[in-house]
């Protein structure tokens, strides 16, 4: 082979030799040149760019007009072209440039597309536009592509209407009823047809159930307006009655209705989804943790009974019963019954007491002790019982955010018994264990303040309380921010001896340690021995709060004291408070909603920027709407 490659040289001989090399520099020059050409051109470009983000259109268009005029099937040039155009409303030079593309490649839907919307905002009119828009949907109208095309662009004219139209156009004409069955329903939800957009939705979840989450998320932007809820709620509900047994319908309803706060009808959708093949209590489990952050504890209550009834054995199991005994506590905390509050405390009990005997090895089984041991400390007062539990916690799970938590119980025990050295020993330890960050550190370092507040050190309670202030990433407690507050106005008092505050924080602490007659007792002598001392309102406000909270026949004495404090002191900061409590008592604890309506009422009247103004307007709804039922199935007068 090489033989004959050589024989073959020597017989073309010099002369081909020489054109070969003469030819060789020509073709390096012209690649040379054509990359020369492509870096000016893309140099061009930039520049162009820098001109458009300098706010000087007219120099950038000039460029892309020379590049486009060089190399019209270049798509970049065209389009920033094109946009340059637009964004300078020149909308007759983009017209002219869309057509000599057309000119080109062809009238097809997509330019025709552009043509169109080009027309819509510039001289053209919309009926001009509106024929262009047409001829793009008759240029292929048996490819899907060119309804999406022509919904695009319709949509980006903000012509929601005309681009239904456009999809219903293609559905018939392609015989494809589901055609973008999510861009319709989002174009009905645009243009306020919300029966018909959750239509589309429910078609579309029966056909794709694992998209429901996609849906919810859609559906989620429209869900604030109460026309879009209403509607929705209607169609899925006659959705649900024609086809029971789809499952998408039913969370879907489920969904629709903790949107509208109605949790009870919620419960009764996941229910019912519960009793489909193949349920184990999850979605219910998800519910119950959903009302429950809503502040929705009935309704989260029974959904977690309804898992343990219902599926003992399922992996939630545990977690349901967990969430019994935390619902029962939170339903007491929303009561100002007393008999009501130790009723469902003794439930929260009964439930976290069931779960140590049947979850033994369970990985919450520390907090759930550390819960009990918190009621037993809080609730039943029983400090010896709810120390010997909380030690456990601390002792046998140390590493812990239990046995944390445990140990701050542990400090506050301390301080009802009245060891407050103990107490701020526990506290101390905990914030050097902690490392000084987080909440619980930052509650440990509120009760250090306290303490010394408590013992008169209102100076070192001052420098405490100002380091958790300035700390931004604790959750610092209105009690903090009150006692912030509370020792700012003494500081800046005529009292130089600090009597009134002195004998304020030893009521404080003497309620802490649930001596209520000695507690009334120090209010009493300060409000009687400093009676125009800042701290009155305060004093108060503390005194209602200390009569509410012991057991006993004190609701009405707590109610009275509450309306005392925006009768004494009606620029308090503490008055419109003192009112929405007294309001609360009067409604619950003596069932008295006349005065409770008159009580919400003076809110509104005498504070109507209050914080408790909107859950005062509802209560007095719910109030006048019992009133009204009541009236009318009184029996009327004998004939």
């Amino acid at each position: 082979m090489l033989r004959s490659s050589f024989f073959a040289m020597r017989v073309l001989g010099l002369p081909v030799l020489a054109l070969l090399l003469a030819v060789a520099p020509a073709r390096a020059q012209q690649s040379g040149d054509g990359a020369k050409q492509k870096d000016s051109r893309a140099a061009r470009f930039r520049l162009a760019q820098r001109y458009l983000d300098a706010d000087k259109p007219e120099r950038a268009i000039a460029l892309l007009e020379d590049l486009h005029a060089e190399h019209p099937s270049t798509s970049a040039f065209y389009k920033k072209l094109k946009s340059a155009y637009e964004k300078q409303k020149r909308y007759d030079d983009a017209i002219a440039l869309v057509e000599r593309r057309m000119e080109r490649r062809g009238r097809s839907p997509a330019l025709l597309s552009e043509k169109a919307r080009l027309q819509y905002h510039g001289d053209a009119g919309e009926k001009t536009a509106f024929a262009t828009w047409d001829e793009a949907l008759a240029a292929a109208p048996q490819q899907a592509q060119t309804y999406r095309t022509v919904h695009g662009s319709l949509t980006d004219a903000r012509l929601f209407r005309q681009a239904i139209d456009a999809v219903k156009k293609g559905r018939e004409a392609l015989g494809k009823p589901a055609l973008m069955r999510l861009q319709m329903a989002h174009l009905y939800s645009l243009t306020s047809q919300y029966e018909r957009a959750i239509e589309e939705y429910l078609t579309f979840v029966k056909n794709n159930p694992d998209r429901l989450t996609f849906v919810k998320r859609r559906l989620g932007r429209f869900m604030k307006q109460e026309e879009a809820l209403q509607e929705s709620i209607a169609a899925t509900s006659r959705a649900v009655r024609e086809e029971p047994m789809q499952r998408p319908y039913r969370e879907l309803m489920g969904w629709l209705y903790l949107q509208a706060d109605e949790h009870q009808k919620a419960f009764d959708a996941y229910r019912a989804i519960d009793r489909l093949a193949g349920a184990d209590g999850r979605l219910l489990h998800s519910f119950a943790k959903q009302a429950a952050d809503a502040g929705a504890y009935r309704a989260a209550l029974d959904a977690y009974r309804l898992v343990r009834e219902r599926h003992p054995e399922s992996p939630v199991a545990p977690g349901a019963l967990r969430g019994i005994g935390r619902m029962n506590e939170r339903r007491a905390e929303q009561s100002d019954d007393t008999e009501k509050r130790q009723q469902w405390h003794e439930k929260a009990l009964d439930a976290y007491r069931t779960f140590l005997d049947e979850y033994p090895e369970h990985e919450a089984y520390p907090s759930v002790l550390r819960a009990v041991g918190r009621l037993q400390q809080d609730v039943l007062f029983d400090l010896a019982a709810a120390e010997k539990t909380l030690q456990q916690v601390a002792e046998r799970y140390p590493k812990t955010r239990a046995a944390h938590h445990a140990r701050y119980d542990l400090g506050r025990l301390h301080v009802m018994r009245g060891n407050l050295t103990e107490a701020r020993l526990a506290f101390s330890r905990l914030a050097e264990r902690l490392g000084d960050s987080g909440d619980l550190a930052q509650k440990a370092r509120y009760q250090q303040a306290l303490l010394h507040f408590y013992q008169g050190e209102f100076d070192a309670a001052s420098t405490l309380i100002s380091t958790i202030a300035e700390n931004t990433d604790a959750d610092v407690s209105n009690d903090g921010i009150d006692l912030g507050v509370l020792l700012s106005e003494n500081a800046a008092s005529r009292d130089t001896t600090g009597q009134a505050l002195q004998l304020f924080a030893r009521a404080r602490l003497k309620h802490r340690r649930r001596q209520k007659a000695e507690t009334l007792a120090l209010v009493d002598e300060l409000l009687t021995s400093h009676p125009r001392s800042p701290l009155a309102d305060d004093a108060r406000f503390f005194k209602a709060r200390a009569l509410a909270s012991h057991s006993g026949r004190t609701a009405d004495e707590a109610a009275e004291a509450y309306a005392q404090v925006a009768l004494t002191h009606p620029k308090s900061p503490l008055a419109d408070r003192g009112l929405y409590r007294a309001a609360r008592l009067q409604e619950t604890a003596l069932d008295d909603p006349k005065a409770a309506l008159e009580s919400y009422q003076r809110l509104l009247e005498d504070y109507p920027g209050s914080l408790h103004a909107a859950d005062a307007r509802n209560r007095i709804r719910a109030l006048q709407k019992e009133t009204t039922s009541e009236t009318d199935e009184a029996p009327g007068p004998a004939s």
